[in-house]
């Protein structure tokens, strides 16, 4: 019986773990959200852009392309399944 009383919390903090580490891996370009980044870093008003920019993601984006994200994002942005270069 204590087993069964055990088990729940301890799988509800194995889940709650797990997602924390999903949540905070990789924010910055890598293979799985290169495109996406990219597209997102263009998308939007100016002022939307200036904003959003400050957020860690592009952050991250910026310090990859070592400030040129558009020629960074053409060579390594491909889209998802196509392929590099």
């Amino acid at each position: 019986m204590l087993l069964v009383k055990l088990a729940a919390p301890a799988a509800a903090f194995t889940l709650v773990l797990g997602g924390a580490a999903v949540a905070v891996a990789n924010p910055g370009p890598n293979d799985h959200n290169t495109f996406g980044l990219c597209t997102a870093y263009s998308a939007g008003s100016e002022k939307g852009q200036e904003k959003k920019h400050q957020a860690p993601p592009f952050v991250a984006l910026e310090a990859a392309a070592d400030g040129d994200v558009e020629e960074y994002c053409a060579e390594n942005g491909t889209h998802p399944g196509k392929g590099r270069g």
